[in-house]
């Protein structure tokens, strides 16, 4: 800087007011001196040195000092080192996310003679932070601009990675159509609010799908790469019976009006006949479709759907016969004549003498008596009463109830963990064992029944002759007989050995299970202790039968 005569800088500095400021900034102090004013005060040297040392600011050089007055450049210039400075800046505190993937700041104001607050400078302390990526410099300056001080700003922010996802749709019906009283697993439902029959118009559009999701990479603010995840579903949705796809396939849209349902992965609109009775006015029903019959059928009469079926009233020696769901809003009494086969779930208040074939759920509010029960899955009983007493219940998933048996002591026998058709199988051939066994007893009895009357008649006769070529014959008959016998008992009891129920498969019963019921898991028979078991839950896992204490 070029040297003035000190006189002339004297009279300089008293025709003219130069302020001054002393500023830290990366570990330096920094000297200001704007331009001044004609007639202002003067500014002395020793006013700057004096500022200096109430700073702790080391000495400068006086004629530095005449420099930079004389300059008057209203720039920074830099004077001395002074670390201690840093304590006068504005302090910044950084907050990182607990999952990386955000920063947040708080500016706290700094003294007089620190660093003036920049963008700079807090990009800077992020980075000191190892913060790298995703800081967000617009709103950084806008809060510096602002003076944020003392308010938490968000100052990064990663990208989270976008994880794969396939095609999915949108319902514009009921997709679970059993929810209302599935949702209330063991308590009360009520059938009056179940409704299985959505009416749809034609050309109504009933779904609408969305293109899947690829995957993309994502980073923390530390500049780490977060990989998604490929998930491997491959989502398929088509129209079915009554429907089809819109031109770009990204609606499925009602061909005809009838009875909208999910089944499986396909839309499908059924038909819909509804009847107020079915009677000797209208006869026996088989439609290809879904039948509402709003009040009873007769006794001797059979409803047969593709579809599904729906029943207002109680009902008794009848016949029903869905390829979908069932739900009786009253009950059977069927008196040992009433059958029902359901190829998909069944809902009804209670369900007596009668013969039951579901491949799906069976859902009874109250009881079940005295019947023969089949489920491809879960039998659930619900209500105050819910209560099984009697017959023969077989479930290839749970069966839950509260009371088993009753104080009259029905027989009342339990298979869990069997399919229908293992079991039916299982049935037939036992029930072929003791069609030959009475067989065999019959065979004997009439045996016996000759030799007597031939005892009783004489020698040589033509008579005797005929008793003697009839009892040769049933002698015959008793030997295959006794052969076939032993075929099927031994098949019988193979069967018996490799019947393997469904791992965890689970009896419970919330209240209490009374004496002669009998439970199997496969051929594992439970043995009960007792006269009753309370509160209990039969669990089969590992080739096991579990007993524990049933609790809420």
């Amino acid at each position: 800087m070029k040297r003035q005569d000190p006189v002339t800088i004297l009279v300089f500095i008293m025709k003219a007011s130069r302020p001054f400021t002393i500023q830290y900034k990366d570990g330096f102090a920094y000297l200001t001196v704007f331009p001044g004013t004609d007639g202002g005060a003067v500014l002395y040297p020793e006013e700057i040195e004096g500022k200096l040392k109430l700073l702790g600011i080391p000495k400068v050089r006086r004629n530095i000092l005449h420099s930079i007055v004389e300059e008057q450049s209203g720039e920074p210039v830099q004077i001395a080192p002074w670390p201690e400075g840093e304590s006068l800046s504005p302090s910044i505190e950084v907050e990182i996310g607990p999952d990386n993937m955000s920063a947040a700041i708080i500016v706290y104001p700094g003294k007089q003679g620190g660093e003036n607050l920049s963008a700079e400078m807090i990009v800077k302390k992020l980075k000191k932070e190892g913060v790298v990526f995703g800081i967000r410099e617009d709103e950084i300056r806008d809060a510096v601009e602002k003076e944020l001080y003392n308010s938490r700003i968000t100052a990064a922010a990663g990208i989270f990675p976008i994880h794969s996802k396939s095609a999915s749709a949108q319902y514009f019906f009921k997709t679970d159509r059993g929810r209302p009283f599935r949702e209330l697993e063991y308590g009360r439902m009520d059938l009056k609010e179940l409704n299985f029959i959505q009416n749809v118009e034609k050309g109504e559009i009933l779904a609408r799908i969305f293109d899947p999701v690829p995957p993309a990479e994502g980073m923390d603010i530390f500049g780490n790469i977060l990989y998604p995840e490929n998930k491997d579903g491959s989502f398929k949705l088509s129209p079915g019976r009554g429907a089809y796809f819109s031109e770009d396939k990204k609606e499925i849209i009602a061909a005809i009006s009838g009875n909208v349902k999910l089944n499986g992965s396909s839309i499908t609109v059924e038909p819909i006949v509804q009847v107020e009775n079915v009677d000797y006015s209208n006869g026996n029903m088989d439609f290809d479709g879904t039948i509402n019959v709003r009040g009873r059928i007769a006794d001797g009469f059979t409803v047969k759907a593709s579809g599904d079926i729906q029943i207002g009233k109680s009902l008794s020696k009848i016949t029903i016969d869905s390829g979908g769901d069932i739900i009786l809003k009253a009950g059977i009494s069927g008196n040992d004549e009433g059958a029902i086969f359901c190829g998909g779930d069944l809902y009804a208040r209670y369900i007596e003498n009668a013969t039951v074939v579901c491949r799906g759920n069976i859902y009874v509010e109250e009881a079940i008596m005295h019947s023969n029960i089949k489920a491809q899955g879960n039998i659930i009983l619900t209500g105050k009463r819910a209560e099984i007493f009697g017959g023969v219940m077989a479930a290839g998933g749970n069966i839950v109830c509260k009371k088993l048996g009753s104080i009259n002591e029905p027989v009342t026998e339990i298979h869990l963990g069997m399919g229908v058709d293992d079991y039916t199988a299982f049935l037939r051939l036992k029930q072929s064992v003791n069609s030959l066994m009475s067989e065999i007893d019959s065979t004997d009895v009439k045996l016996s029944q000759f030799r007597r009357a031939a005892s009783d008649i004489e020698k040589g006769s033509e008579v005797l002759e005929k008793i003697k070529n009839a009892e040769d014959q049933l002698e015959t008959d008793a030997k295959k007989l006794q052969e076939e016998y032993k075929v099927k008992l031994k098949e019988l009891h193979s069967m018996e050995k490799n019947l393997k129920p469904a791992e965890h498969a689970e009896l419970v019963v919330e209240e209490k299970i009374f004496g002669k019921v009998f439970v199997y898991f496969g051929a594992q028979k439970w043995k009960q202790s007792g006269k009753g078991t309370l509160k209990t839950t039969l669990t089969y896992a590992n080739g096991m039968i579990m007993d524990r204490r049933y609790t809420k």
